[in-house]
């Protein structure tokens, strides 16, 4: 973990603050992409805290706007999993960073197995059926303790019609998903993965909100139970923002 009292970072500990590898910022150095802040007379990059905060700033408004997006863009490598195996290696290796946060213990496993289980519920009801890009956006920012994921896949409602046809809205789908075993399905193995989310971030004291369509479910630390509501802007797939 990278010591955020310190105004300016070296390029390991900028890689762990921005959650991407040494050779990814090496890389948008020398493609003007994202440079390093100054270097020193060494000849070592360093990077200002304060331009690594920009660069994270807009990580849920990325992953909003390439849910929603019509047509679609490519992502960046570093935020983009394209196959279940690509978000296992980034997501074991933000289990690994956070554990290492010794304050972060209590609640650093309960954070990482619901980003684990939301990630995986996007590659298993979507398999097979992905509208137009496949994967998953998984990005995180430990330095300002959010983690976002995002998919283009059918969607919670779609999913659960196959099993609860009878549902007819994104807000009863949420419910349903976050609340309920659906045990005609658990001979594969994730019919309580959203309702174990819920359980999860709740003793987790996360902040935490989850669009699929137009529904917006929102979890509060200190407040229960979660509320749903409905958004005036749809999106393809799921939508997770995490704070804690």
């Amino acid at each position: 973990m990278a010591n955020i009292g310190k105004k300016n970072l070296s390029i390991s500990e900028a890689a762990r603050y921005l959650g991407v590898t040494e050779a990814t910022l090496r890389r948008w150095h020398n493609d003007g992409s994202f440079t390093a802040s100054f270097l020193t007379p060494g000849g070592h990059r360093r990077y200002a805290l304060a331009d690594l905060e920009k660069r994270t700033k807009g990580l849920f408004r990325l992953a909003q706007e390439w849910a929603a997006a019509e047509k679609p863009w490519p992502l960046e490598s570093d935020f983009y999993c394209s196959t279940s195996d690509r978000f296992k290696t980034r997501h074991e290796r933000m289990a690994h960073e956070m554990d290492t946060h010794g304050s972060w213990q209590a609640f650093s496993s309960l954070i990482s197995s619901a980003t684990g289980e939301i990630g995986n519920n996007s590659f298993d009801h979507n398999l097979g059926n992905w509208p137009d890009v496949p994967g998953v956006f998984f990005a995180y920012d430990l330095g300002k303790r959010i983690i976002v994921l995002a998919d283009r896949g059918v969607g919670i409602l779609a999913t659960l019609r196959l099993v609860r046809p009878k549902l007819e809205t994104d807000e009863e789908a949420l419910r349903v998903a976050f609340t309920e075993v659906l045990t005609s399905r658990a001979s594969e193995h994730r019919g309580n993965g959203l309702k174990y989310v819920n359980e999860a971030l709740t003793q987790a004291g996360v902040d935490f909100t989850f669009q699929s369509g137009t529904a917006v479910l929102s979890i509060r630390k200190g407040a229960s139970p979660f509320t749903i509501k409905k958004s005036d802007a749809a999106i393809r797939g799921s939508l997770a923002l995490m704070k804690f």
